[in-house]
């Protein structure tokens, strides 16, 4: 019985102790990286808006987004690493809510988005007209 014991316990020895090893380290990676959550408030960029269509806004909209990760990662995170984006390929004229779930949020990797706020934004949409002799936009209501 004990040569069994003996025979099981050596049998591989080095992957055993590999496999213990990485263990060990990786419990002292995230024992020593403890989960923590911020709050970034980012203006909301418009893409893909069509040409003949411009906003009426009093003041940009902003999201409020709440990331969770890596004590690292929140600590070194900066406003410019966080975009909440909006797709308006079908845009049109009038006045538009939006849901948080129409918010497109790009972060880094390592976090991850806990919740996007306000619930819903409103943006009022304009046409816009080339003028015939100017280049310039000229905004049609």
């Amino acid at each position: 019985m004990f040569a069994s014991f003996r025979r099981m316990a050596t049998h591989n020895f080095s992957l055993k102790l590999l496999s213990l090893v990485l263990a060990i380290a990786l419990w002292f990676t995230l024992a020593n990286n403890p989960v923590t959550e911020v709050a970034i408030e980012v203006p909301i960029i418009f893409r893909n808006v069509p040409d003949n269509l411009g906003m009426s806004y009093e003041r940009i909209p902003r999201a409020q987004i709440l990331l969770r990760g890596p004590e690292r990662a929140v600590r070194r995170l900066q406003p410019t690493d966080v975009q909440a984006e909006v797709d308006l390929t079908a845009g049109r004229p009038g006045d538009r809510t939006f849901s948080s779930s129409s918010v497109e949020v790009h972060k880094p990797h390592d976090l991850q988005v806990v919740n996007v706020g306000p619930d819903k934004f409103q943006v009022t949409f304009v046409e816009l007209h080339k003028s015939a002799t100017d280049s310039n936009l000229q905004i049609h209501e």
